[in-house]
């Protein structure tokens, strides 16, 4: 069942559940119409956009710094100080 807007003659607004074609609810003795106005939607969770170039070298670099711990910097291409600035220390 959609989610849908309703509004009565006052202007007072509620949304309900309700079968696809219902143009009218009764709540409390009240008559709420279908809204015309367009509908939106939001998503539940957690809406996160792609990480800038230097995030996904931060992550990166993390991760190795977990899984190898203090071998990273043996067998790491860049110097330390690379790191650092990768880092923004």
């Amino acid at each position: 069942m959609p989610l849908f807007t309703f509004e009565n003659g006052s202007g007072d607004t509620i949304e309900r559940l309700v079968p696809k074609g219902c143009e009218a609810v009764d709540v409390d003795g009240v008559e709420y119409c279908r809204s015309n106005t367009p509908e939106s939607f939001a998503m539940t969770g957690r809406a996160v956009g792609i990480p800038s170039q230097k995030e996904q070298v931060k992550d990166g670099y993390y991760k190795l710094e977990c899984e190898k711990g203090s071998r990273f910097l043996k067998k790491s291409l860049f110097s330390t100080k690379q790191i650092k600035k990768a880092w923004g220390f």
